[in-house]
């Protein structure tokens, strides 16, 4: 009897001229007789197969015993298949993964350390309350293994079992700490992982931590483990040696990590008389160095933040901001028009206003209506607390009329904007009457030049 193999299922699927479905079920058929068999070598490539039509969405739930028994055969080819259809398949409500108690155990004492990987990967994605309840003594000791990868697979796996065993975290904790101090910088960096994931439920019992933490930052090189860290600072502590790395790295990812972790830090480090840590106006350096070199968006992004603890500082660089706004990113260009309009106050806001429409008039498509709609925006807050000259801002809003395009929201809120001025300020009311006037007499100020504009 030759049976099909995976790639002869795949082939006969991709190749099938008719309904596929009478293929598959045909082919389902095939893999129930396969499973009878008592060959490890036929039973596993019918559990294989089954594992790929899972992918394409068929159920094989049924086939769960199977699974297990395929799991357990000696060969690693064997175990590899029945580890991936498990985790895969199995879910909390899967019945048989009671079975795979006294299997996981077996495969934990085994002397192959790539066999011990394959078990600690299909518990990760299959653990229940049971299994982590009943196997945690026996992950624990493999924590204490002399090779590094069972090790760094044994403390990485931990996290999943304290999502369903939260009472495991008490009892392994001292273990996972004792693994920040190891020699090896992939252990290391899984314990980091597991840390960081759980304080992101709850920050403030890792405070203990801090000098394991500090050590890290000031010693290690490895960029990945430092942005887990920097993470972690960011989450429970407050900013230490992330300013250093700032300066000296030369990796993006890290360097976005400590920005981030530093600026969003200060929101909380003011003092209870109100004042704030000598070191703000460095770190505003620190962020406004990186927007005069290539990294302008990292520099944005700590402005972004800065800005909702210490706005006050941020008005000294504006000009740096308003320079973003000339780049080809489009993404800087509009991280740059998020924080112009955190900036705008009654002081600077015309200044601000008419460099933007400067922009405005040279922009084209979705950035020119994202412009339109900001300055909108910024002009009408808490009842246009920000216009002190009307005469000048009804000037705004005929120019922003006129400009070429179709977009019903921004001609909508210009038209609202126009009505409301009338209403409140009798001061322009004669000069807006007139302007209308004007645009009802004067069709390019309707259609512009051979072009459609908002007024229309």
């Amino acid at each position: 009897m030759f049976e099909k193999t995976l790639a002869d299922l795949v082939k006969g699927i991709r190749s099938c001229k008719g309904d596929v479905s009478v293929y598959i079920s045909q082919s389902m058929q095939e893999i129930k007789t396969e499973l009878k068999s008592t060959d490890p070598f036929i039973k596993s490539q019918a559990i294989r197969k089954l594992t790929y039509l899972n992918m394409q969405g068929y159920d094989m739930s049924w086939a769960a015993f199977h699974t297990v028994e395929v799991m357990s055969y000696e060969r690693f080819a064997h175990k590899r298949i029945g580890y991936l259809a498990a985790s895969q398949s199995f879910t909390q409500n899967t019945d048989v993964v009671l079975l795979c108690t006294n299997l996981f155990k077996k495969e934990f004492g085994s002397v192959n350390e790539y066999e011990v990987g394959l078990a600690l990967n299909a518990m990760a994605n299959i653990c229940t309350l049971d299994l982590a309840r009943d196997l945690l003594g026996d992950i624990l000791s493999l924590m204490n293994s002399h090779k590094p990868y069972v090790r760094k697979k044994a403390t990485l796996i931990l996290y999943k079992l304290f999502v369903r065993y939260p009472q495991g975290l008490r009892l392994s904790f001292d273990r996972l700490k004792e693994r920040m101090e190891e020699p090896d910088v992939s252990v290391v960096s899984c314990s980091v992982n597991v840390i960081c994931e759980l304080a992101n439920k709850k920050p403030k019992n890792y405070i203990g931590l801090a000098p394991q933490f500090f050590r890290l930052l000031t010693t290690s090189s490895n960029n990945w483990m430092l942005i887990k860290v920097s993470i972690v600072v960011y989450t429970s502590f407050s900013h230490g040696r992330c300013p250093t790395i700032i300066q000296n790295t030369g990796a993006k990812s890290l360097l976005y990590e400590c920005i981030s972790t530093v600026t969003t830090a200060l929101l909380y480090t003011q003092k209870s008389d109100g004042t704030q840590p000598r070191n703000v106006p460095a770190i505003v350096k620190l962020c406004n160095d990186h927007l005069r070199r290539l990294c302008r968006y990292l520099g944005l992004v700590g402005l972004s933040n800065l800005m909702h603890s210490h706005p006050h500082v941020i008005s000294d660089h504006q000009h740096a901001i308003l320079e973003c706004l000339s780049v080809e990113d489009t993404t800087i260009r509009l991280r740059a028009l998020e924080l112009l309009v955190g900036m705008v106050n009654p002081d600077n806001a015309s200044g601000i206003i008419e460099e933007l429409m400067r922009h405005t008039v040279v922009a084209d498509g979705v950035y020119r209506q994202d412009l339109m709609a900001k300055i909108l925006l910024v002009c009408s807050v808490q009842k246009y607390q920000n216009v002190s000259d009307f005469d000048w801002y009804l000037g705004i809003l005929v120019q922003l009329a006129t400009v070429p395009g179709e977009n019903a929201k921004n001609a909508a809120e210009i038209t609202r904007q126009l009505v409301d001025l009338a209403v409140r300020v009798k001061g322009i009311r004669a000069m807006l009457v007139q302007k209308m006037i004007e645009f009802l007499l004067d069709e390019d100020a309707v259609t512009g030049p051979g072009a459609k504009t908002t007024c229309q």
